[in-house]
C-alpha cells in the first residue's frame, strides 16, 4: 500500500509521463512553458522585492482590502505579493503543475485561452473576496491556484474526454484534501478561505461558461493592442 507521501509523489510521476507523451512530437511545448516560466519569474520577482526591500510594503498596497476602495488594486495584483518566502515557495509548484495542466489538456488554444481563464479566476475570485472577505489584506496566489482545481474539475464534466476526465480524477487526488480550506475557518487567520472560495468559483465559471470566455478575451486582446 502507498502512504500519503508516496501517493502524491506517484501522482506527480503519472503526470510527468503524461506530458511527455503529449509533448514528443509537439514543437509548441516550448512555447506554452515560456507562460508559465514568465509568470513565475515575475511573481518570484515581485515577491523578493516586497520582501527583501520593502518589508512587505507592496504586499499591505497591493493586497484586497475588503469593501474599501484601495483594495481594488489587489484584484488583479494580489496574487504577485505572499507574506514570505514559504508562502511563496508554496504556491509555485502548485501553480506550475495546474497551469501546465490546463495548457496540455487540448482544450485551449494557446496561451490567450490561459490567460483569458487566468483573468476570469482574478476577476471573480478577486471580485468576491473584496466584496464579502473578513477585514484583512488578502494577499498571494493561492485564490488562483484554487480557480485552476475548479477549472480542472469542471472541465470533465462540462467537456469530458479522456484527458480532461484523467486530468480531473488527478487533480482531485492530489489537491481533494486542500478543498477543505475553502470553508470559514478561525484557526488560522493567515489563510484567505475567501479567496479559495471565490477563487475556486472564478474558475468554475471559467469552464462552464465558454461564451463568458469569449467576451474576457475579446476586453484582453483589447487591452493589450
Amino acid at each position: 500500500m502507498f502512504n500519503s507521501k508516496s501517493q502524491v509523489v506517484f501522482l506527480y510521476l503519472v503526470l510527468g509521463v503524461i506530458v511527455m507523451m503529449l509533448y514528443t512530437n509537439d514543437p509548441s511545448w516550448q512555447d506554452e512553458l515560456e507562460v508559465l516560466r514568465d509568470s513565475v519569474i515575475l511573481t518570484w520577482t515581485a515577491s523578493l522585492m516586497n520582501l527583501l526591500l520593502f518589508g512587505n510594503g507592496l504586499g499591505r498596497l497591493f493586497g484586497i482590502r475588503p469593501r474599501q476602495a484601495v483594495g481594488l488594486l489587489g484584484i488583479p495584483f494580489s496574487p504577485l505579493f505572499h507574506r514570505d518566502f514559504q508562502h511563496l515557495l508554496a504556491n509555485t509548484l502548485p501553480f506550475l503543475v495546474l497551469g501546465w495542466l490546463i495548457l496540455v489538456q487540448g482544450e485551449l488554444e494557446g496561451a490567450a485561452d490561459f490567460y483569458t481563464i487566468t483573468v476570469t479566476i482574478l476577476l471573480i475570485g478577486g471580485l468576491g473576496t473584496w466584496l464579502f472577505g473578513r477585514e484583512a489584506i488578502h494577499l498571494g496566489a493561492s485564490g488562483l491556484i484554487f480557480g485552476y482545481i475548479g477549472f480542472l474539475l469542471i472541465s470533465g464534466y462540462e467537456g469530458p474526454t479522456l484527458l480532461t476526465v484523467g486530468f480531473a480524477a488527478i487533480v482531485f487526488l492530489l489537491y481533494g484534501n486542500q478543498l477543505w480550506s475553502m470553508l470559514p475557518s478561525s484557526n488560522d487567520k493567515t489563510v484567505s478561505w475567501e479567496g479559495h472560495l471565490f477563487g475556486f468559483a472564478g474558475g468554475m465559471v471559467a469552464g462552464t461558461y465558454p461564451d463568458l470566455l469569449l467576451t474576457i478575451s475579446t476586453w484582453v486582446e483589447s487591452l493589450v493592442q
